[in-house]
């Protein structure tokens, strides 16, 4: 409900006007009625009011005068004056302080009502897009993150894309630009030994520190996730200088961050090849070190081809573990090796194994699990890696850590599946004497159907209906032991709706009629 302020010096006019007019008809609500305009100008230091609608002619304070008053509080006001046909020279004026509306004494309800009625959509319309402004404000950070999404993977409605950045702050102009990738380096590994509060403070702080370096800089910049931010820069925005956002972001915590810088381009649609480009550098930290600059000229030759075997092997042990297949996991510890046999040094080998070990923590937490609580190890465990005397004693202890991640998977994924079966059970016995469908559980358990009746019959060798038809007999037989209840009383309480159905699936079950059960007992 909109509050309207009533201001007039008669005060029949402002008793009529209060009275006879359909304010909650109209959305509206009279909040007060002053005789004065120092009575309405205490009103609205008091309280919150929508609509003025008040006299010109006023002794002492004119309602023109209120009006400019009562805009120097309220910019947002709807005003409405009221004047007799003699002074209707009040109206160029009152136009020229953009009134909402000028009615004539004495007042038509109609005409009155017409003008509210105006004044009322007018409100409308700002309420709405002042909820539209608030609502884009609140998701601007997520509107962000998506249109950098669009714009590293390659925009699919240019036009569109472009508009957005205008709204957001970030008009694109003609030239040439680039993508930064910046990566926190071994980020679970530096945080394992934290508590929970105290990892999100530290990870704030970085996020903090990286936002602060792009604010002064004015640099473009959004968290694609936990692990990546990417920046967008101009060409003329020398990529060295990034060395200093390397040095601010671990300043203070125990983190440092690795930057991967793509190769500049001249278009909006091609930021998603320099993305491609930082990507690739970034992914030269196993190869080139640690908190540094990696430019995309340094993505070259035999070392980007290991970085990109090594990533696709990576990759498909992972799906392999995950999915409990065993021999791809052994034939992908295999493959790994064959990259190890490349390497030079024992460090390179160690440090290539720190590298394995930390991505497959990383992807571990995908699926809301942790690499060390799972194997119970301690990261100083670790440090056995570098005694080994062989990279056969190296593929053996891997080999070993792989298999038992997967058998622990297995296990968990079972357990959750057992859970979820017994569940269904529960809610199968619960209404039993209704129609239980696999339709209705799958939508209460929500999955599909064909995937929830695949998983009860996976664990219970049984089908979904032929479980509920057993459950019903059982209920039904439990339900005959009480004298008091008559058969077909039995047979409904059990969830069967006709009585000859009963009998016969009694009979076929039992081998005897459910009378002939009852009269044996």
């Amino acid at each position: 409900m909109y509050k309207v302020l009533l201001v007039d010096d008669e005060l029949l006019d402002l008793e009529g006007l209060e009275r006879f007019m359909d304010w909650e008809g109209l959305g509206m609500e009279v909040c007060a009625a002053a005789s004065s305009g120092f009575e309405a100008l205490e009103v609205l230091n008091t309280q919150p009011v929508d609509i003025i609608v008040t006299d010109i002619k006023m002794p002492i304070m004119s309602g023109m005068e209120l009006a400019r008053r009562a805009y120097e509080l309220r910019r947002q006001l709807k005003i409405v004056f009221v004047s007799g046909y003699e002074d209707f020279q009040y109206a160029k004026q009152a136009i020229s302080m953009s009134a909402s509306g000028y009615v004539l004494k004495p007042v038509d309800d109609k005409d009155m009502h017409k003008t509210l009625l105006e004044v009322k959509e007018a409100l409308d319309r700002e309420r709405q897009h002042s909820h539209l402004e608030q609502y884009f404000s609140d998701s601007e950070p997520l509107l962000r993150r998506e249109l950098f999404h669009q714009l590293l993977d390659g925009m699919p409605d240019e036009e569109r894309v472009l508009s957005l950045l205008q709204r957001i702050g970030m008009p694109w102009r003609s030239g040439r630009w680039y993508v930064a990738l910046l990566e926190p380096d071994d980020l679970t590994w530096k945080l394992h030994g934290y508590g929970e509060g105290e990892r999100a403070a530290i990870e704030k702080r970085l996020d903090s520190a990286i936002g602060q370096f792009c604010a002064e800089e004015r640099i473009q910049a959004c968290k694609l996730d936990r692990q990546h931010t990417a920046l967008i820069l101009e060409e003329e925005y020398d990529s060295a200088r990034l060395r200093g956002l390397i040095r601010q972001a671990g300043n203070g915590i125990p983190l440092t961050v690795t930057i991967g810088v793509g190769p500049a381009v001249d278009s909006l649609g091609g930021l998603h090849l320099s993305f491609e480009g930082a990507r690739e550098a970034l992914g030269l930290k196993l190869f080139l070190g640690k908190s540094r600059l990696i430019a995309h000229t340094a993505a070259k030759g035999p070392i980007t081809e290991q970085a990109k075997d090594l990533d696709s092997i990576l990759q498909s042990l992972f799906l392999a573990m995950s999915t409990y297949r065993l021999v791809a996991v052994d034939d992908c510890n295999e493959e790994l090796f064959v990259l190890v046999g490349n390497l030079e040094t024992k460090l390179e080998i160690y440090q290539l194994f720190l590298h394995i070990v930390s991505k497959l923590d990383s992807y571990l937490h995908t699926l809301n699990e942790d690499f060390y609580m799972l194997l119970g190890l301690d990261r100083k465990h670790l440090n056995i890696l570098y005694h080994f005397e062989t990279i056969e004693d190296m593929k053996s202890w891997l080999r070993r850590r792989m298999f038992e991640l997967s058998e622990l998977l297995q296990h968990k994924r079972q357990g959750k599946k057992r859970k979820l079966v017994e569940e269904i059970e529960q809610y199968i016995s619960r209404n039993l004497e209704h129609n239980v469908m696999l339709r209705d559980a799958a939508n209460h358990f929500s999955f599909s159907p064909n995937h929830l009746g695949q998983i009860f019959y996976e664990e219970t060798g049984i089908y979904f209906s032929d479980y509920v038809s057993l459950k019903r007999l059982e209920r039904a037989k439990a339900l005959l032991r009480d004298p008091k209840l008559k058969v077909y009383e039995a047979a409904h309480l059990a969830g069967y709706k006709n009585l000859s159905h009963f009998s016969k699936q009694f009979k076929e079950n039992y081998g005897v009629s459910p009378g002939d059960y009852r009269r044996h007992l």
